[in-house]
């Protein structure tokens, strides 16, 4: 049986992401992510409801998140999600959530060169993942693999 571990997450950042080199040389960088999700309640009054997700990069793609992301930027996230366990300060055992992000797009406005005067011409797709933070058997990005499979004949 096949499974797949993907999320494609379209939110706004809440912060500036934070950027810094861990001791094996690797660029790491973290931010926050809110999605909205639209509901009507029972009395038919629309609702909003907000998440909030870390996400996080390595190597080129971190680079490139510190240079053009800010804070209330609309972007599109496209990664695999990861469950790491840790334990507090009170010895307590503690879970968290985090999105590795693969690649990256721009959306909506407010995000274009022109607006803000930074040239955005940079390749946007992230090297692979070191190897201590990829899953078994994951050896390449989402967009080298979509891009591999358009070499390939059409069948038909």
């Amino acid at each position: 049986m096949n499974t797949s571990n993907f999320i494609n997450l379209i939110g706004r950042l809440g912060d500036n992401p934070k950027t810094k080199t861990l001791e094996s040389g690797t660029t790491l960088t973290t931010f926050s992510l809110a999605t909205n999700e639209y509901f009507r309640d029972r009395d038919g009054n629309r609702q909003t409801r907000t998440e909030w997700h870390r996400v996080i990069a390595f190597g080129k793609l971190a680079e490139l998140f510190d240079q053009y992301l800010r804070r209330g930027e609309q972007v599109s996230i496209v990664g695999s999600m990861r469950y790491r366990k840790w334990t507090d300060k009170y010895e307590q055992a503690r879970t968290s959530a985090e999105v590795v992000a693969d690649s990256f797009s721009f959306i909506g406005t407010g995000n274009s060169p022109a607006e803000n005067g930074t040239d955005r011409s940079a390749n946007l797709v992230a090297a692979p993942v070191p190897a201590t933070h990829r899953p078994l058997g994951k050896e390449m990005t989402v967009a080298e693999t979509i891009g591999q499979d358009a070499d390939q004949e059409i069948p038909f």
